[in-house]
């Protein structure tokens, strides 16, 4: 490990020394007393080191403290690069958001605060600090954040240098704001990565897949919805046809179109159902319906579930501590009604592999199993990284499976909700006890490799005992 944790500590400063390192830090790095570089976020400065004998301390000029914004009494990070002296304190993350209220300090972030919690408990346990701050909290010219800082269970606005590296969490709606192209380009400028950088929109989804060999045969067949034509070129092929937004989440706007024998009919959530004799009446329907906005059409599958209640399987795909994609997690979802199986929709959650088993019916005897629905959701996620511009670090993928034991690709969410209601690795059995969620855990793996401080694996016990000698 080319790093050590320590405390900084300002001391009264009687000498001409700025930094006291361990000793043991000293011989470890091979680093005589001299004249290095020390940095924190974007702020640089030289400083005068020396050793010292007290292990896992570092004291600090509190001049050289305040030109580098470094915050005392956190636990962080040492770590010397040798071809550069310079010696880098982290890791430092930053989670750009769209809002948070600074005059409620044990809940600044709403139904988002325990994420936030979970994020500087972590923090706090392994060394590190994290910044969450609105676009407007950012100064590019001096370079520092005026965001919050969780101390002592709570949140407070500190001023800190620029980030080692940003997790985007802003709204769909402010993401689309003009400022945000500018904002991405200033994170370039100063080598900041960024990652998370937008929003998927579904069609821009299927498009970068479907010319992908590999991820093409998890398609169902889908058009952007322009015109009469084709609507009614996608009832002719299929049964029953899905509306969906393009820009939706949750289920909402999502309507169910079915070719019937008299006709035609649509069904909704909070909606009655409705007939139509002829495809322009239809057509007319969904226009209103749609009022405008972007709206695909996608093939209806024979989905598996129980009772008329679609089963589909969310699968958190993360990059881990190497910068690799790993699964995190696997639900399945059972829906509450024959439309949607989101959670926020009524729907249930229960474990894959159960799913699996209890739903149906099926047409043949090939059934995928759980690692075949980890491999096909590691798969899309690679292409879709290769397909996109910009970088990302976490996608929920859904995934359906039909009667016949083939694997489709629903719908892929680039911003997970992080509410502990809709993460299925909230649902704990005492909610009352804060246990830090394993998607939590990976992303600030992730993190800790953008900043520079990659975690090792931990060792694995053999269970062999070890011979006294």
């Amino acid at each position: 490990m080319s790093y050590v944790p320590t405390f900084l500590q300002s001391y009264d400063p009687k000498t001409d020394n700025d930094l006291y390192l361990p000793q043991a830090c000293l011989r470890k790095w091979k680093l005589d007393t001299s004249t290095l570089t020390v940095q924190f976020g974007s702020k640089t400065a030289c400083a005068r080191v020396t050793g010292m004998e007290r292990s896992g301390l570092t004291l600090i000029r509190p001049s050289l403290a305040h030109t580098l914004h470094l915050p005392m009494g956190v636990p962080l990070l040492a770590r010397y690069y040798a071809s550069q002296q310079r010696l880098v304190f982290g890791p430092y993350l930053g989670v750009l958001v769209s809002r948070y209220n600074p005059q409620s300090p044990a809940a600044p972030f709403g139904p988002f605060t325990s994420f936030f919690d979970e994020i500087a408990d972590v923090c706090l346990r392994r060394g590190g600090i994290v910044c969450v701050f609105r676009m407007q909290d950012v100064n590019w010219k001096q370079q520092i954040v005026h965001g919050m800082v969780r101390h002592n269970e709570k949140w407070r606005q500190t001023v800190l240098p620029l980030p080692q590296c940003i997790y985007n969490r802003l709204s769909r709606k402010r993401e689309q704001s003009e400022a945000m192209g500018d904002w991405i380009e200033r994170c370039k400028e100063f080598n900041i990565p960024f990652f998370n950088e937008q929003f998927l929109n579904k069609w821009h989804v299927h498009t970068a897949l479907e010319n992908e060999p590999a991820a093409a045969e998890h398609l169902p067949q889908t058009v952007c919805y322009s015109g009469l034509t084709d609507l009614k070129q996608m009832l002719e092929q299929h049964k029953t046809v899905y509306a969906k937004p393009a820009n939706g989440s949750m289920g909402r706007g999502i309507i169910r179109l079915r070719r019937t024998a008299g006709g035609y009919q649509t069904a909704r959530l909070g909606s009655a159902t409705r007939s139509f004799s002829s495809i322009s009446g239809l057509h007319r329907y969904l226009q209103n319906r749609t009022n405008g906005k972007p709206y695909l059409l996608q093939q209806g599958l024979p989905l598996i579930g129980i009772q008329q209640r679609p089963a589909d399987f969310r699968v958190l795909v993360q990059k881990n501590r190497k910068g690799e994609w790993a699964v995190t997690s696997m639900v399945a979802r059972l829906g509450q009604n024959s439309i949607v199986s989101n959670v926020s929709r009524g729907g249930v959650m229960i474990g894959a592999a159960q799913a699996l088993r209890v739903c149906g019916p099926w047409a043949t005897g090939t059934r995928p199993t759980v690692a075949t629905l980890r491999s096909v959701a590691l798969k899309l996620s690679r292409l879709l990284e290769q397909s996109l511009s910009g970088r990302y670090a976490e996608f929920g993928v859904d995934l359906g499976v039909d009667i016949r034991g083939r694997v489709w690709l629903l719908e892929v969410n680039s911003k997970p909700s992080k509410t502990a209601s809709a993460i299925p690795e909230a649902a704990r059995e005492d909610s009352s006890v804060r246990r830090v969620r394993p998607s939590v855990l990976r992303m600030l793996d992730y993190a800790a490799y953008l900043c520079g401080f990659p975690r090792t694996a931990k060792r694995k016990q053999t269970g062999k005992k070890i011979r006294r000698r």
